[in-house]
């Protein structure tokens, strides 16, 4: 419907702005426009670039005072403020993708303002002297002609652009509001599906797992100490457990999304465990109550742990076994699991495995990275 296409109307309205503002420009200024508008991207790409490097090399000396600051810290009761800042130091030395990616929030701008100033200073040192030239009558009408054509290049890279921010936005928050006014626009539903999904779905599927392998566990111990206070009153009997997770969600769906969310949170992925398996061939069996004490298992864990507390929400759940993406090109081993939705009629797959990589929750591409070959 067009009076919920917000995001077409929108690009309709960049691309007629930015072409009735090249005509009103002439040719000549929008052209060195769209240089400007360029050379800022390769500014802020460059200043990406320097940033990180900039944290990398950092990030040990950050440490080492994040360390002799919370070693020094001050003994019995501290101010609210004063005990939250040595907690985030904790984090700062314990964790380094926390660190860098804190370390980059603060050197980028930095990079960005010098960059700028530097290119600022060659621009004006090299600038020769400009002499005015006036505008042709007879040339006027080309002039502006050629003027919009540049602006309507200029308002199709910044219409991609919005795009691109709302596929990423979407990708991390696909049940917002956002979400459903980009998916109504049959614009950004063509540009998803032929541009960006076939781009980032590759690197997603080559890179989803080989990230989360890297850094799952930095990222759930950083929720685990986040949450800690919050589980503390969640009573130790799974399905009490289950029901006061699931108390705020209205339909089937919902619970079971609180429940993914919940058992992909608060259960930290067992390497260990996978490396005996793979290296000596030791296979430690448990129980769903064995992963809900430790809070450590590997995918059959987890969907073994989400189905038993699903199931004491009141959900039709289900445990699938098949393979999946490993990360190389391949395939190995895997387990995930199904929720059914009867105000929809069908069967809904989630991996809380992957939960901490991304939302794979109800995902349209789950079959590309999923193949199913059993239910338990």
């Amino acid at each position: 419907m067009l009076s919920t296409d917000i995001v077409t109307i929108l690009l309709l309205a960049v691309l007629a702005l930015s072409a009735l503002r090249g005509a009103l420009m002439g040719t000549r200024r929008t052209a060195a426009g769209l240089g400007t508008m360029f050379g800022r991207l390769l500014l802020r790409l460059l200043g990406v670039l320097a940033a990180l490097l900039l944290a990398g090399w950092t990030s040990p000396y950050v440490q080492d005072w994040a360390d002799r600051t919370v070693l020094a810290m001050p003994a019995g009761e501290l101010p609210r403020w004063t005990e939250a800042g040595y907690t985030l130091l904790g984090f700062v030395s314990d964790f380094p993708l926390l660190r860098i990616a804190l370390l980059f929030l603060l050197i980028y701008p930095v990079c960005l303002t010098a960059l700028s100033l530097l290119g600022r200073w060659r621009s004006s040192a090299a600038e020769p002297a400009k002499k005015k030239s006036k505008r042709r009558r007879s040339n006027a009408a080309l002039d502006r002609l050629g003027g919009a054509g540049l602006g309507l290049v200029a308002g199709i890279w910044r219409s991609l652009l919005l795009l691109a921010l709302l596929f990423v936005f979407v990708s991390l928050r696909p049940d917002s509001p956002v979400g459903r006014y980009a998916e109504a626009s049959p614009a950004y539903r063509y540009t998803a599906q032929n541009v960006f999904a076939p781009a980032a779905g590759d690197w997603l599927r080559s890179r989803l797992p080989v990230l989360t392998e890297a850094a799952s566990s930095e990222l759930e111990n950083i929720i685990r100490q986040k949450y800690d206070v919050i589980d503390r009153d969640i009573p130790a009997d799974i399905g009490q457990a289950a029901k006061k997770v699931t108390q705020d969600g209205g339909t089937d769906i919902d619970k079971a999304k609180l429940l993914y969310r919940w058992v992909g949170t608060r259960i930290q992925y067992d390497y260990d465990k996978v490396s005996d398996y793979e290296n000596k061939g030791i296979w430690h069996e448990q129980t769903p109550r064995d992963t809900y004490d430790t809070r450590r298992g590997v995918c059959i864990d987890y969907a073994r742990l989400y189905a038993v507390m699903a199931r004491s929400a009141g959900l039709q759940v289900r445990v699938v076994t098949g393979l999946g993406a490993d990360g190389k090109g391949g395939y190995g081993s895997h387990a995930w699991n199904e929720v059914y939705a009867p105000e929809e009629d069908r069967w809904i797959s989630l991996d809380p495995t992957w939960a901490a990589g991304g939302d794979w929750f109800d995902r349209d591409d789950f079959a590309d990275t999923h193949i199913k070959q059993s239910v338990l």
